[in-house]
């Protein structure tokens, strides 16, 4: 039968001071349970680890030093024969972008022989793009692209998202090799939001906010960034950025066909 510690309850509302204390405490735990339990030596046989305990330890988390506590402990789990899923890559680069230590989650996922961490989602790939591309170094989203052949991901050019934010990347950077790539991708770019159709970017906070939307703001994010982009270096850009449905297809694979929902 799996076992999972048990959950600390208590009579009175916490404060935010006793919040805090209960989820590191409960961080803590289950931080042990999963420790006890894998492993090629177990200090404890008694229950197994659900695949769940390790999405709750990436909830759990407050700050880097547990996503950095928690990542050392992946070759455990692979120690005891498993492996893990799509979902936990999600989470884990989900996390990193917000606890902000997104270099953790490009470390983890660069070393799968220590980690045995697999990038195993195209979503967890554009996380770990999207967490990168606007605040640190150009070659470290080239990086987080990199790996999406290494894990035998769709390639970055062939996703809209991870191409519209790896070429926002490369054509502010402005190094001459980076405008290189920037040109190679922006025919495919082109190509898939003609074929798509309009990109319908919500206006209304709390849909914009809903984590299945992330993608399309991404999107919409990094071509208004390409177009600021080219202006600021005097590159050819089309004076009408977004287009409506009614609108015809942009000509020069620049610009992208957006219709804002009603807030």
């Amino acid at each position: 039968m799996d076992t999972n510690p048990p959950k600390s309850s208590s009579a009175a509302a916490p404060s935010h001071s006793d919040g805090v204390k209960l989820r590191e405490r409960q961080f803590n735990d289950l931080v042990q349970f999963v420790s006890d339990r894998t492993g090629r030596k177990r200090i404890n046989t008694k229950g197994q680890v659900r695949q769940s305990a390790w999405v709750r330890l990436f909830q759990l988390a407050w700050k880097p030093e547990h996503l950095e506590l928690v990542s050392g402990m992946f070759p455990r789990w692979r120690d005891t024969g498993k492996s893990f899923r799509p979902v936990h890559a999600e989470m884990f680069a989900r996390r990193c972008e917000e606890l902000k230590c997104p270099l953790l989650a490009l470390k983890v996922f660069g070393d799968h022989t220590k980690y045995g961490f697999g990038l195993n989602s195209l979503p967890a790939g554009r996380q770990l793009i999207h967490s990168l591309y606007g605040k640190y170094p150009l070659e470290k989203t080239m990086t987080a692209a990199s790996l999406f052949g290494i894990y035998g991901l769709p390639a970055v050019g062939s996703d809209s998202v991870s191409c519209a934010m790896l070429y926002a990347a490369c054509v502010r950077s402005g190094d001459p090799n980076a405008r290189v790539v920037a040109e190679s991708l922006k025919r495919p770019l082109t190509k898939q939001i003609v074929r798509t159709g309009a990109v319908k970017e919500p206006k209304d906070r709390l849909q914009r906010a809903q984590h299945h939307t992330k993608p399309t703001l991404w999107l919409a994010q990094a071509i208004r960034q390409i177009k600021t982009a080219r202006g600021e270096q005097g590159l050819p850009s089309k004076p009408q950025f977004w287009q409506t449905e009614s609108q015809a297809p942009p000509s020069d694979g620049l610009t992208a066909k957006v219709v804002e929902s009603p807030s």
